[in-house]
């Protein structure tokens, strides 16, 4: 008897729990769990890493130590470079919004989200001129949930440096 009260009780929590998710939505749910997906510009002058696997770091040549691969440097402005690839972003990963307030130009800030259970992940995207005066490139996404993110944030990166 106390097996199956304790089973209907569990069953209805699931149910509730489901309900909420659904009515709320599912990016609104994590939002509440663990608080908004923006945390700021990433400091790539500090570049501290996840103490975890479930980020990624890609830089020009010379950009950072530590980079998971390296990005190719542009011919372009740092402006252009970062606007290409903030377009580039919002056309490959349907689930990208830009969060940053674009007050630098240079800089460019993006949440996106699993397809399925909408975990938010940052994506930092900084350009400088280079002494060589070609623009290097560095860019940063970290997942805010969980401690591996089975590669995903690199994924993400190589994707969008794809054919540079």
């Amino acid at each position: 008897m106390l097996k199956t009260t304790l089973l209907s009780l569990l069953a209805v929590v699931a149910i509730a729990l489901l309900l909420f998710v659904v009515v709320i939505g599912r990016e609104r749910t994590w939002e509440i769990v663990a608080g908004k997906p923006d945390r700021g510009s990433y400091d790539f002058a500090e570049a501290r890493r996840s103490p975890t696997s479930n980020d990624a770091l890609a830089c020009s040549e010379g950009l950072c130590a530590e980079a998971d691969f390296t990005i190719p440097a542009f011919e372009d402005a740092p402006e252009a470079v970062i606007e290409r690839f903030a377009q580039r972003l919002l056309t490959i990963d349907p689930l990208a919004r830009r969060l940053d307030d674009r007050d630098d130009p240079s800089r460019a800030r993006f949440v996106t989200y699993s397809p399925v259970m909408r975990f938010p992940d940052t994506i930092d995207l900084a350009a400088q001129k280079l002494p060589d005066g070609r623009t290097g490139v560095m860019a940063y996404a970290r997942a805010h949930l969980g401690k591996d993110d089975l590669g995903k944030n690199r994924e993400r990166l190589e994707a969008l440096f794809a054919g540079s």
